[in-house]
């Protein structure tokens, strides 16, 4: 279940991100914690569906084909 932030619910999808900066027009980059790919993201235009669908995606790929850690 998210966690609440004041009043807004915190998704359960940060859990697989991590928050780089924070750009002067409100876009952050985050780097996803699997596969290291940096998206760009904005909470008032885009929430959060697009970085669940890479999460689920990059989650896939990695059970047909584990990324090698070296």
């Amino acid at each position: 279940m998210p966690r609440l932030c004041g009043l807004k619910a915190i998704s359960h999808v940060w859990s697989h991100y991590e928050r780089i900066e924070e750009g002067d027009d409100g876009w952050w980059k985050v780097r996803c914690s699997h596969c290291h790919l940096v998206l760009c993201y904005n909470e008032q235009q885009t929430g959060t569906r697009s970085l669940m669908r890479h999460v689920e995606r990059c989650l896939e790929r990695n059970l047909v084909k584990p990324i090698r850690i070296e």
